[in-house]
């Protein structure tokens, strides 16, 4: 009892210690999972707090830079020229008391010589110049809100301005020092004279050259580039004339519009660059912190096991929006962060966003901690590409790859069906799949237009390798097939053909009914020979017996000195031996016919209750004699089947004698008929006498008996022949062995 309790203690003690052992290896492995997970994320917050803290260094260097001068680009001159013709025509339209039209004042449009849908063509034209001119007059206000301008009529003296000082007009000219420049990063003084030629008085903030180039080409293109139509009606703009003109742009831009917008992109040129090349700096230092990073922690980490999951051209797309991000980034978010505004998040415009200044320098940092975690996790892919395989990943992680197999899985799937075809159907179907993935690809082939040849070359190339590799793979599994054949035919009848023979399977299939054939006529063949060899032997010795004592006795009853009492009993026992002798013919004649079926039947309506009673009661001597006590279990009325009474009779008395020779004495003996729906059942059963060691299979064969060692007198055909008798009326007989419980069961159907 101790050394139990001390086993189960030992035994807890065990499980305890390796239930600590896996908690600490559990609770071990979270810890590297969570330590791996705030080392990327430590890496990351670094690479986008650096980022941040370089922006003063950033601006300084961009400003070294050199970029294009907005106000010298064509954009510029573009809204400024539509500003002039808006400025002029409002001039004369107001001095007009607002009658005029833009058409009829500032186009020049030819004499037309064509007919009149001409005519109305024209008047579509000038219709829609009003209403675009209108429209643009009307929006210039806020596409130019940060331009301050004074213009000043010559001829009408009418001035209009925006600037909130007075400006003098001397001598028929503007004022020029009355303009406060210093207030202005862009100044300049226009003067259009009675001709229409145009004359830069002063400037500030641009090369006059340039600017003058621009603006000249601004004027003159001003009809083409806003209304195309223009060319075929010849129609040119009227040149400005008598006008004067003073534009500026403040030091500091109070609205967003084109004007903020040009500047701002001028100058992003600097910060692009030098941002560009700040970010690149840090993107190589997380990208080697990504090489270094080992990928074995990386796939333990949640995060990285569902980003692995990404199909790589999604990756490629944004790994590309990234390299967007960054200069977009680099361009639009480091001077505004810089002066307190905030323009851009992860490549979106928010300057409608208006926020402090922590919030802006945090959005800041969130967005190139976005950046940069993409940087990280892409240098991380591609570690992990290797990893896994080139040609594994492009199967499981490509869109591209994902879909190839998906067809190539097909196309090798109905190759497999072609290579194991069953012969014996219509394979129409499989005929049109065929058809259908050959279409489908010479479609696509088709689609590539000039392309397509070398594709098509390409193609059947793959095609006619593809084609012989499955023939040369039926011509394998067809090589096969004859071997085994040849192996059959020459008398080989184990022969295994394990492997799948694809379009041969069927005849593999029959091939192994073949040898189950042959076997089994083999087998039967040996059989009917060991068969033939005991009936020779058993009918041989069985007739042998008889005769032998029926010669001895009449050699006996030869003697002249014989008694008449030994005489008598020498003539009972040639009588004895002679019937015993006729019974044994008999027998064998009865099995002769039942075996070949030349024997005939004489089917009628019995009661095969009426049947065993009549059987027991002609057996009954027997039965007494072999002291057996019988117990029936049977119907009280009729059981009537359609049989041959006497060979059903035959079939009764050779289980009631074999009971009688087998049987333990002094036992009883069960005779059961049991009237089913559709059968009648009959079992008789016996207690064996002596330890049952034969073989039930075998023991209703011909001259098999029970007793082996012949020390009862039989032929070995009573079962045999009972067995015969039924299965010729189409019944069942069986027989069973429970320990040494002998059991018949006959089985008639109604």
């Amino acid at each position: 009892m101790d050394i139990k309790l001390k086993s189960s203690n030992d035994n807890k003690e065990f499980n305890d210690s390796r239930n600590n052992i896996n908690g600490i290896k559990k609770s071990n492995y979270k810890e590297k999972v969570v330590i791996a997970t705030l080392l990327v994320i430590a890496i990351i917050a670094t690479a986008a707090l650096g980022m941040c803290a370089a922006y003063p260094l950033i601006e300084e260097n961009a400003k070294n830079v050199s970029y294009n001068n907005y106000f010298e680009e064509y954009a510029f001159s573009e809204n400024l020229a539509g500003a002039l013709y808006c400025s002029y025509y409002n001039s004369l339209n107001e001095k007009a008391g607002g009658t005029l039209d833009p058409a009829s004042t500032l186009l020049n449009i030819p004499q037309n010589i064509y007919d009149n849908d001409e005519d109305y063509e024209e008047s579509e034209f000038i219709n829609g110049f009003n209403s675009n001119f209108n429209n643009w007059n009307r929006i210039l206000d806020n596409q130019l809100a940060n331009l301050k301008y004074y213009s000043y009529d010559k001829t009408n003296n009418i001035t209009k301005t925006n600037i909130n000082y007075e400006v003098g007009i001397i001598e028929n000219n503007i004022d020029l020092s009355s303009i406060k420049k210093d207030e202005y990063q862009f100044y300049v003084a226009i003067n259009f004279d009675e001709n229409g030629n145009l004359t830069i008085n002063d400037i500030k903030g641009a090369n006059i050259q340039n600017f003058e180039y621009y603006l000249n080409s601004a004027l003159s293109d001003f009809l083409s580039d806003n209304y195309y139509d223009s060319g075929y009606y010849n129609a040119t703009m009227n040149p400005i004339k008598n006008m004067e003109f003073v534009y500026a742009v403040p030091n500091n831009l109070v609205f967003n519009d084109s004007i903020s917008w040009g500047i701002r992109n001028a100058e992003a040129y600097g910060y692009e660059l030098v941002g560009g090349v700040a970010v690149m700096i840090i993107a190589t230092l997380v990208a080697i912190a990504a090489l270094i990073f080992p990928i074995k922690r990386a796939n333990e980490m949640p995060l990285f096991k569902w980003i692995s999951k990404i199909p790589f051209e999604i990756w490629i797309v944004i790994v590309s929006l990234t390299v967007a991000l960054f200069i977009v980034s680099s361009s639009y978010m480091i001077h505004p962060a810089l002066n307190g505004q905030l323009e851009h998040f992860v490549g979106f415009n928010v300057d409608w966003f208006t926020a402090s200044e922590k919030v802006i320098w945090v959005l800041n940092f969130i967005n190139w901690f976005i950046g940069f975690a993409i940087v990280f996790f892409a240098v991380l892919i591609i570690k992990y590409i290797f990893n896994l395989g080139i040609k594994e990943y492009f199967k499981r992680r490509t869109i591209f790859g994902i879909i190839l197999m998906f067809f190539v899985t097909i196309i090798k799937k109905t190759l497999d069906e072609v290579t194991k075809v069953d012969l014996r159907e219509k394979n129409n179907k499989l005929i049109i799949k065929l058809l259908l993935i050959n279409a489908l690809i010479l479609l696509i082939i088709t689609s590539i237009w000039f392309f397509g040849i070398p594709v098509v070359i390409l193609y059947s190339i793959v095609l006619f390798f593809v084609i012989r590799k499955y023939v040369d793979k039926i011509s394998e599994k067809y090589s096969k097939l004859r071997e085994a054949t040849s192996k059959i035919a020459q008398g080989k009848l184990d022969v295994n053909i394990e492997e799948d023979l694809g379009l041969f399977e069927p005849f593999k299939e029959d091939l192994k009914e073949i040898q189950k054939g042959f076997k089994k006529a083999v087998d039967e063949e040996v059989k009917s020979q060991k068969m033939k060899t005991d009936l020779i032997s058993n009918v041989s010795h069985d007739l042998k017996t008889p005769l032998t004592a029926i010669i001895t006795y009449a050699d006996l009853l030869k003697g002249e000195n014989l008694s008449e009492e030994k005489r008598k009993q020498y003539v009972d026992t040639l009588d004895r031996k002679a019937q015993r002798l006729q019974v044994l013919i008999e027998d064998l004649f009865e099995m002769s016919k039942a075996t070949s079926g030349n024997i005939t039947l004489n089917i009628e309506n019995i009661d095969v209750v009426a049947l065993m009673k009549q059987t027991l009661l002609e057996l009954e001597d027997k039965l007494e004699e072999a002291k057996l006590s019988v117990r029936k279990n049977m119907p009280e009325g009729k059981v009537i089947l359609p049989l041959d009474s006497q060979r059903t009779f035959r079939v009764f008395e050779n289980l009631v004698i074999n009971m009688t020779k087998y049987a333990m004495p002094n036992s009883r003996v069960f005779i059961d008929i049991f009237e089913n729906e559709n059968d009648v059942q009959i079992v008789m059963k016996n207690m064996a006498a002596e330890e049952i060691t034969f073989n039930v299979d075998t023991i209703a064969e011909r001259f098999v008996r029970g007793d082996e060692s012949r020390n009862t007198e039989g032929s070995g055909l009573g079962l045999a022949i009972a067995k015969s008798f039924v299965e010729l009326q189409n019944g069942k007989f069986n027989i069973s062995v429970d320990g040494d419980l002998f059991k018949v069961t006959i089985i008639f159907e109604k």
